[in-house]
């Protein structure tokens, strides 16, 4: 028990910490397809640094005027960590965990970039599927287990194939960030299992459903509003390892 707990609290503090480094990179990728990266303050207009100094800033705020450059960082790391812990408790101290760890980091960035300009960033989805499949590919080697490897693939590929279908649907409301997104999620939740990809890719719709009727309840959506899914994906995801690995782990223990 006590290994777990050490578990859990390195993954909550590992995520947390990359939850806080969330804002900034979050507030440059957050802008209409095919435009630049913002290099400024929209508020004063201060350049950001040049190189690295200009995508990881603590605090993250503008040096001149002092205002806040992307979501709040308390609120990244608090959903980065909360997410870390929930994956460390279902996963336990598996080699994988960490690879899950930085997912979650990752997805917390998708799913602020997403809210603020309803896009997933190409350069952060694709150079994720391709390292976290060669990553996964050495936890595979290490460990024995390329079927479990071939599995990982075998989903990604699957769900970027039914959601691609579904991007070309009229009216269907995804974009082909989600396709790419639901692809990367469907090469982390393959290495847990089917049960777990299919949970993955029936879940996000039914955590959706709600946002979409209180969002058209209280106006601030119409029928023909374009609106982000990804943080449903992401959820989703994290819903269906819960579901078929974490409850199943409480109930044999």
């Amino acid at each position: 028990m006590g290994v777990d707990l050490l578990v859990v609290a390195s993954a909550a503090a590992a995520g947390a910490l990359g939850g806080a480094l969330v804002p900034v990179p979050a507030y440059r990728l957050s802008v209409p397809v095919q435009s630049p990266d913002r290099d400024a303050c929209d508020r004063c207009g201060t350049p950001l640094p040049a190189g690295w100094r200009g995508w990881v800033r603590v605090p993250a705020r503008c040096s001149e005027c002092w205002a806040r450059l992307g979501p709040p960082a308390w609120l990244t790391a608090i959903v980065a960590g909360v997410a870390s812990a929930v994956l460390a408790l279902c996963l336990g101290p598996r080699l994988v965990l960490p690879l899950f760890v930085a997912l979650a980091v990752l997805g917390v960035a998708l799913g602020a970039i997403d809210i603020a300009c309803k896009r997933l960033p190409h350069k952060l989805v694709m150079p994720a599927l391709w390292v976290g499949s060669a990553l996964l590919a050495v936890v595979a080697l290490v460990t024995w287990s390329w079927g479990t490897w071939l599995r990982a693939v075998l989903a990604a590929a699957v769900l970027f194939a039914i959601f691609a279908v579904l991007a070309s649907l009229p009216g269907g409301g995804l974009g082909f960030g989600d396709v790419r997104l639901a692809a990367l999620l469907g090469l982390f939740l393959g290495w847990l299992g089917w049960r777990t990809v299919l949970f993955g890719a029936l879940l996000p719709w039914l955590v959706n459903a709600p946002v979409v009727l209180t969002l058209l309840l209280l106006g601030r959506a119409g029928r023909r509003s374009r609106l982000p899914f990804g943080p449903a994906l992401l959820v989703g995801a994290l819903l269906a390892i819960v579901v078929t690995v974490g409850v199943p782990k409480i109930i044999a223990a």
